[in-house]
């Protein structure tokens, strides 16, 4: 779940059990699908039909910690309450020597603190993505180079909360608003990114993929508006110490020990988790818990979508029901939500779902491949390649294609790195990576501990691109992308980089004092951008120094290949894509509006109900077991209203578009929220 997108994450499929009593049975037994609605809405009752999904919040967890191996930018701790937590943090590791540590007058450490969110479907021993940041009261200037001592992240609330949910008169309020820790929910260490990745290259209010843009060239590339390097992450740098399954509520008038268990039956043989355990176990008779499958581990809303679409009851082969999502399955305006239900009926759905496959709708072969793929088969592999080439299918289609574990669909992901579109290229190669990370055409290298270089897609045109989500990471495609002479770019006050009008060098020099004296080191390499960025790496630069020169460079226009920030694919939600299903059998018009105002990513709270499906049940009141679920995350992480819809005329007129839950987290600089590594969010935004 470590690397969002982003986007979403699913299940693969197969089908058993029945349950129902003998009167039932034979009322079943003569029902005609589409006869009689009640009779038919009874025969195929639905996991959706009888439950709510819970547990969808993220849980914020937070630390004090210490960077050390700071270069003379740190500071002694400042006194109080943060002062004393990490003094007690340190002694439960063993060290003595606190004040050598704290107040090193070298200002090689400092006290900072530390967040991280678990996401809704985490598994237990996830990565997640770790934020630093200072009290106000630091007198640290950078966190560049340090590295964060292993610190634990607890979940918390505030007394204030706690004060409100006391009554009045009874026992003793807490004292004004301070922190109340929690369980140990994970734990931090790794190498500082400090700074923002690309702050000012994502250029607000630009689209996602554009090129840098700012309004004074020579400043340097910052986080935030008042403090350049004074935050940074540590990506992956944590691990959680908590699982974060979803769960099934069953309605009310429905909690029933045998309803309970049948749900988990008809999960468990629909759905496979890959390592032999069950995904679903009923609790209570009010309770079922679902973990993720393997399938969907990118895709968990596709996963819940599915899941509530399975029959209580098992489907024969030759059932009516089924022939009716077969011939539904092949036209375009009930084609997405006919093979969700397809899916939720397993593998036996393959047959109809291939024969999707040949449909010359667009529509109907996208949702037949998607479902193929996480179902498990790789028949569709080749067209979800084809289909990505439409801005509104692209983000669906990447996400199909990294449930299979297949060289079938990893070799597509691969050519399609090499496409001309940015956003196709970048939204492969991340799909591709979070896929399989050790894949010989993503894997990167690691440029003095907070710069990760990739030099993917050989043979194809060039690409630079960067993202804002504090990866530190650059990537460059394709063989072509290199500077060109003349130029001097200065980096902060040690780096200089220079090229000459004629020759292919180019010359990285770093000012370093020994002793109080200053000496020049420089490099002279290759002018293509891999060479001069691990050049920079080697004098002792980082993330910080490789964007702000490529910021620089692309400004002066020194680069051979243009340079784009955030190239994430946008989608839509499965209302949306139904709506447009219906009018734009070219899906001209939905390619358009998806540019214009498309998320990145769906969080498991969207909903989870087909569009023209069944009646959605009442909310449970109160969520069992809800301490698994607390620590506010809702009111921290809240959703960002979606863009305003079109007036336009010759648009379908859209359903309500559900906002990501993790909008709110993303920097304000960044046009396109940074994609959650965590579960269940391939494109979507990364904490």
């Amino acid at each position: 779940m470590n690397r969002a997108w982003v986007f979403g994450v699913g299940l693969a499929a197969g089908l058993c059990g029945c349950v129902g009593t003998t009167k039932n049975a034979a009322v079943q037994g003569r029902s005609q699908v589409g006869d009689d609605p009640a009779a038919d809405k009874e025969l195929y009752a639905t996991v959706g039909q009888k439950t709510a999904v819970g547990n969808t919040e993220a849980i914020p967890v937070v630390g004090v910690g210490l960077v050390y191996k700071l270069q003379g930018t740190g500071s002694s701790a400042p006194a109080g309450g943060w002062r004393t937590q990490l003094e007690n943090n340190l002694k439960k590791q063993g060290f003595t020597n606190l004040r050598e540590l704290l107040d090193d007058p070298g200002k090689t450490t400092s006290l900072v603190l530390v967040t991280a969110v678990i996401p809704p479907g985490a598994r237990k021993g996830d990565p997640l993505d770790v934020q630093i940041g200072l009290p106000d009261e630091s007198r640290t200037t950078s966190l560049k180079g340090g590295v964060l001592l292993a610190c634990e992240l607890v979940n918390t609330d505030t007394t204030n909360n706690v004060r409100d949910a006391i009554s009045d008169g009874t026992g003793t309020k807490p004292a004004a608003n301070a922190l109340l820790a929690g369980s140990v929910m994970a734990k931090a260490e790794g190498p500082v990114v400090a700074g923002a990745v690309a702050a000012r290259g994502s250029a607000r209010g630009q689209a996602a993929g554009t090129t840098p843009d700012a309004d004074d060239p020579d400043a340097p590339p910052k986080p935030d508006d008042d403090h350049p390097l004074r935050a940074g992450r540590v990506w992956n740098g944590a691990k959680s110490h908590l699982g974060r399954p979803y769960y099934l509520l069953l309605n009310p008038g429905e909690q029933t020990t045998r309803t309970a268990m049948q749900i988990a039956e008809r999960l468990n043989a629909t759905f496979h988790s890959g390592d032999g355990q069950k995904l679903a176990e009923a609790k209570t008779r009010e309770l079922v818990v679902v973990n993720v499958p393997p399938a969907y581990r990118h895709a968990h809303y596709r996963f819940l979508l599915a899941a509530r679409q399975v029959p209580l009851t098992p489907v024969e082969l030759d059932s009516s029901y089924r022939t009716k999502l077969d011939d539904e399955l092949l036209d375009p305006a009930t084609t997405l939500t006919a093979a969700v239900k397809l899916e939720a009926l397993g593998a036996d759905s393959k047959r109809a779902l291939r024969v999707g496959l040949e449909s010359p709708s667009p529509w109907v072969r996208f949702a037949s491949a998607e479902a193929l793929s996480y179902l498990g088969f790789t028949d569709g592999a080749a067209e979800l390649a084809r289909l990505a080439e439409h801005p509104a299918l692209r983000a669906h289609c990447l996400k199909a294609l990294a449930s299979v574990d297949d060289a079938a669909s990893t070799d597509r992901l691969v050519d399609l790195m090499g496409s001309a579109d940015p956003q196709l290229r970048f939204g492969a190669f991340l799909t591709l990576q979070l896929a399989d990370a050790q894949n010989v055409a993503v894997r990167g290298q690691v440029l003095n501990h907070s710069l990760k270089l990739h030099r993917v897609a050989p043979g194809s045109g060039g690409l630079i691109h960067l993202t804002s989500d504090g990866k530190g990471e650059v990537v460059v495609f394709g063989d072509t992308a290199a500077f060109k002479g003349p130029f001097t770019l200065p980096l902060g006050s040690d780096f200089s980089v220079t090229m000459k009008a004629t020759g292919d060098q180019v010359s990285v020099s770093r000012v370093v004092r020994v002793k109080g004296d200053a000496d020049v080191k420089t490099l002279t390499v290759p002018a293509d951008v891999p060479s001069v960025l691990t050049a920079v790496a080697t004098l002792g630069g980082g993330h910080p120094e490789a964007v702000e020169l490529l910021r620089r460079a692309e400004r002066a226009e020194v680069l051979t290949a243009p340079l784009v920030v955030d190239a994430i694919p946008r989608q839509f939600g499965i209302d949306r894509l139904v709506a447009f299903a219906k009018t734009d059998p070219t899906l001209y018009k939905a390619d358009k509006e998806v540019a214009r105002v498309g998320t990145v990513g769906q969080s498991a709270d969207d909903g989870h109900d087909l569009p023209g499906g069944e009646e959605k049940p009442e909310p449970v009141a109160a969520e069992p077991e809800r301490h698994l679920a607390k620590a506010g995350g809702g009111a921290i992480f809240r959703k960002r209203k979606p863009p305003a819809e079109s007036a336009g005329d010759d648009l379908p007129k859209p359903l309500p578009e559900p906002a990501d839950a993790d909008d709110a987290v993303t920097p304000a600089s960044a046009t396109t929220p940074p994609r959650h590594r965590g579960q269940g969010s391939l494109f979507g935004p990364r904490k």
